[in-house]
């Protein structure tokens, strides 16, 4: 009688335990969920934005939610399309490591023997040519745009120009640029140096772009909404913005390459971010190999940022802005955790409210983990 008791006595103890933290697991839950909608909600506010899509996932999470609403009074979904703007970048970089891996390049070979239709004399400085390396790095010396400059930002010009721009009319102006300083040696910023890393991307796999993300990027990974949309169709389902003065914004995508030109959702960039975290697949490994490191914090992988590489809690970055859409992604690969944020307005500093954003969800979220 007195074992019985015992055992009922156990048993009961260890309901109330599960119940306990059931609610505590519940409670955190929903504390981390005010905590999201809160630094969301404020950030709509604060930046006179429309809507917001968040993105967090690790081995066991794939946690989504969408913020706001359009002008006609419908709200964003999962699968509602945003520009992802220069996150394009770490497709182009993932797709330079399976070049690497399949051996149609060397990242440290001159690029020239990659180009077609010219010699380009000129891109060397001092007898030292650019790489791979220095293009996936940003340290080619290769401006940022040559569709367009600063002043033609400035006068209003830059969008026609930059939408007018032609393949035909980037080789011409890449075979008269001249260098000023020796690759490698400067961080400069330049959309040139990826786009001129697409175009070698198709040279040496003989398909376009849009062909190897989708063979070897997003058939990997299970994304099924990012892509290249250039038709019609497919441009009307893009979400519009407002750029720094509330206007709505024109989209840069359809006129984009391999530094800015997909598009994707919170859904499918949820799919990405744990494809890169799970998958030991060698160019995902590669891709995330440091390149340069310009101090002890910040570095370059294959066309990713990275902050303390070298640290417990390595972090690999991107930030996107289009006219009127600015997105934000980060990888903590030691905790297989990824972060996505989206919003369609564009302002002077909203990439880096949105890296401020995440920085302070990521915390929270360790926190409750505890």
């Amino acid at each position: 009688m007195l074992l019985r008791s015992v055992k009922s006595l156990t048993l009961l103890c260890l309901m109330l335990f599960l119940m306990v933290l059931t609610a505590c697991n519940n409670d955190s839950k929903l504390d981390f969920d005010a905590f999201v909608e809160k630094k969301l909600t404020d950030f709509l506010i604060e930046e006179n934005a429309q809507i917001a899509s968040i993105a967090i996932v690790n081995d066991k999470l794939n946690y989504q939610k969408q913020f706001g609403e359009f002008p006609d009074g419908t709200k964003p979904r999962h699968d509602t399309v945003y520009e992802i703007a220069s996150i394009t970048k770490t497709y182009t970089g993932l797709l330079l490591a399976k070049a690497v891996v399949d051996k149609k390049v060397q990242l440290d070979e001159d690029i020239r023997v990659y180009l077609q239709g010219g010699d380009y004399q000129n891109l060397q400085h001092l007898g030292k040519p650019i790489t791979l390396r220095h293009l996936a790095t940003h340290r080619s010396g290769l401006p940022q745009d040559f569709a367009y400059t600063s002043a033609d930002i400035k006068s209003g010009k830059a969008f026609e120009l930059f939408s007018n721009y032609s393949k035909a009319k980037f080789f011409e102006d890449l075979a008269q640029y001249q260098l000023t300083s020796m690759p490698g040696q400067t961080f400069q910023y330049s959309n040139v140096g990826a786009n001129l890393t697409g175009y070698i991307l198709e040279n040496v796999y003989n398909r376009p772009l849009s062909t190897l993300v989708a063979q070897l990027i997003t058939e990997q990974s299970g994304e099924e909404h990012t892509r290249f949309r250039l038709e019609p169709s497919e441009i009307s389902k893009i979400t519009r913005g407002v750029d720094r003065n509330g206007k709505i914004a024109p989209l840069l995508s359809p006129h984009s390459f391999a530094e800015g030109g997909l598009t994707s959702n919170a859904a499918s960039i949820a799919d990405y971010m744990q494809y890169l975290l799970s998958t030991q697949a060698e160019e995902v490994l590669l891709s995330r190999t440091l390149l340069t490191e310009t101090s002890s914090e910040h570095g370059h992988a294959f066309f990713w940022n990275t902050y303390e590489y070298h640290s417990a809690n390595p972090m690999f970055y991107h930030s996107g802005g289009s006219i009127g859409t600015s997105t934000w992604l980060a990888l903590y690969p030691k905790q297989k955790l990824g972060i996505f944020i989206a919003t369609n307005v564009s302002a002077n500093n909203t990439q880096g409210k949105l890296n401020d954003i995440a920085n302070a969800i990521v915390e929270k979220y360790e926190h409750a983990k505890r």
